[in-house]
């Protein structure tokens, strides 16, 4: 439903390009090839493509090096920088690209998901488009979005500041679930049992998203669903979903 990672959505892009045309002299753009996003630009090396690596403001320099061994020997057409605005950045692309026609922007790892959206648009490739409910990354935004839709979402609160949180977690039933609002998997996901564990846990994502710049900073409260949790993976293009 929100797509966010490499994986099959991007290879199905790849694949779709080959079908059609040839690759030698075209450019595919990974944001923040890292993680299996590497994988994408590695496939797209392989399959013929010049490959420009754009790296958000989002990715720390750590993440940049979290690449599966496979990829390390890849050599990118260029690599470019985001820039302070959409349109500055995307001729920044362009204009490593050169005379060759960019035939495809795709997201790597999950800290290029909104850069991704948005520098595919302004390239006028094809794009998940930008999603005006808000930041697609955004748990919360997710959830509005679900709520919105009809469909059943969980009860949460959002707050930068515990004071923003505190009447949520007195009036839910423990445990309650506290997570970074952006995030990929797991990561910084933590089932509570008390109002002191909840709020050190609170703090301990606030300073640690503050510390990688992460734009939406913020942490989300949620009740816990208990019963089991079902993973459906999905690639859907032009209304087709397999």
């Amino acid at each position: 439903f929100w797509p966010k990672r490499a994986s099959a959505d991007s290879l199905f892009t790849i694949t779709s390009l080959c079908g059609n045309v040839a690759m030698a002299g075209q450019v595919v753009v990974v944001v923040d090839p890292a993680s299996t996003g590497g994988c994408v630009a590695a496939e797209a090396v392989k399959r013929g493509y010049s490959v420009i690596a754009a790296w958000g403001t989002e990715i720390t320099p750590e993440e940049r090096l979290h690449v599966p061994s496979v990829c390390k020997s890849i050599r990118y057409h260029a690599e470019v920088e985001q820039l302070s605005t959409i349109p500055e950045t995307a001729t920044a692309v362009k204009t490593a690209a050169g005379d060759m026609p960019i035939v495809a922007c795709i997201v790597g790892a999950e800290t290029g998901v909104t850069l991704a959206d948005h520098l595919s648009a302004e390239l006028q490739v094809r794009t998940n488009g930008i999603f005006h409910g808000g930041d697609r990354r955004n748990k919360s935004v997710q959830q509005r979005a679900v709520k919105a839709a009809g469909l059943r979402a969980v009860r949460e609160a959002l707050g930068t500041t515990w004071d923003e949180v505190a009447a949520f977690v007195d009036e839910e039933p423990f445990p309650i679930v506290l997570k970074p609002v952006e995030g990929g998997g797991s990561f910084g996901v933590k089932l509570c049992t008390t109002k002191e564990e909840a709020k050190v846990h609170f703090q301990l994502l606030m300073d640690s998203q503050r510390k990688c710049s992460a734009q939406g900073a913020a942490v989300l409260c949620q009740e816990f669903l208990k019963g089991k949790e079902y993973v459906v993976d999905h690639v859907s293009r032009d209304g087709v979903h397999k």
